[in-house]
């Protein structure tokens, strides 16, 4: 029977191999690519061979397919485990083609263990017994979207269908959203750990070629480890985080105005007119009036301030420990 060392000691010895050695098998010649590092894929593909070869109770699930690299790389090595990517495709998709090219490469793999679901990855989650087979997840790939509830709802979402040993790996782990809610997480889950963090010094959308190719190889965006730890053997481990919230506090300032959506297109603008770039200028203004009339009409139906969208709430609503019905306030 795996112990809580001994299922920790696996994880560590697989951190330290991918560490030294990237991934673990390099399916690239044959057309497998994606927006992964390659420590990331290949600490995912040693956690499906390694750690739970034998489990009968065990499956791999992952948030944020995009063109299904990591997805079709967990599932070419456990080809008993059963692996589910859950997308919609509504990020990083310009063209609608990622949902065919993962199709395509499943096939192409012939992981006949791997399962697409085309949905919203919180819907997934809430619903998620129904998809396993009674399997709980011991490999959990986290890499939706990346804003702060996004990602602590991937974490507390998932906790029921979690396997007694997991692994969480957090990826994008980069951004101050993404650490902020491991953070809270662990703050608030003590018997989850952070086992292994890391970093690039900057996104690598923002590196020369060479600094980029380096982070390509590595953890890329970076990556925050979670393992289960009932028994309490770690010590806490918390990622990094700005002293300043102002960005959080400033929330609930953009979400009840009445142009909330139209938030980036606003500050692609306000940096064009801050820094007297009128080619950027002219362009933002284009994308931001683009938007509004593409969705203005439901921006004219609001406040111009302080709405609340709680339109159709109930005035007061008593919850009942009878069934049949609960109680209106009228």
């Amino acid at each position: 029977m795996t112990t809580n060392s001994d299922f920790i000691d696996r994880v560590l010895a697989v951190i330290a191999e991918t560490e030294r050695d990237g991934l673990l098998t390099d399916h690239r010649s044959r057309g497998l690519s994606g927006i992964s590092g390659l420590k990331t894929v290949g600490l995912l593909q040693r956690l499906q061979r390694v750690a739970y070869p034998n489990d009968g109770s065990a499956c791999y699930l992952e948030i944020g397919v995009f063109q299904g690299l990591t997805l079709v790389s967990a599932a070419l090595e456990a080809p008993s485990i059963p692996c589910i990517g859950v997308d919609n495709f509504r990020i990083l998709d310009p063209g609608g083609e990622n949902l065919s090219i993962v199709n395509e490469r499943i096939a192409t793999f012939a992981t006949t263990n791997a399962l697409l679901l085309n949905m919203d990855f919180e819907a997934a989650l809430e619903t998620l017994d129904a998809r396993t087979g009674g399997r709980k997840v011991a490999v959990y790939f986290i890499d939706g979207p990346h804003d702060y509830r996004s990602q602590l709802v991937c974490l507390l979402l998932a906790k029921k269908h979690l396997h007694e040993r997991a692994v969480i790996v957090i990826d994008d782990a980069n951004y101050a959203d993404v650490r902020f809610a491991t953070r809270d997480f662990l703050l608030s889950h003590p018997q989850f750990k952070m086992i292994f963090e890391a970093y690039t010094a900057d996104h690598p959308a923002n590196m020369d070629e060479a600094t980029k190719r380096d982070a390509e190889r590595g953890w890329l965006n970076g990556v925050n480890v979670l393992v289960t730890d009932p028994d309490n053997r770690l010590p806490s481990m918390l990622p990094h985080v700005p002293a300043d919230r102002t960005l959080y506090y400033n929330e609930w300032l953009v979400h009840r105005l009445r142009l909330a959506e139209l938030a980036p297109e606003a500050l692609m603008l306000a940096e064009a007119v801050v820094y007297r770039n009128g080619a950027k200028e002219g362009l933002a203004r284009q994308m931001l009036e683009a938007r509004y009339e593409k969705e203005g009409a439901r921006f004219d139906q609001r406040h111009e301030d302080r709405n609340v969208d709680s339109g159709g709430l109930t005035l007061g609503r008593i919850n009942s420990v009878r069934k049949d019905r609960d109680h209106e306030i009228q």
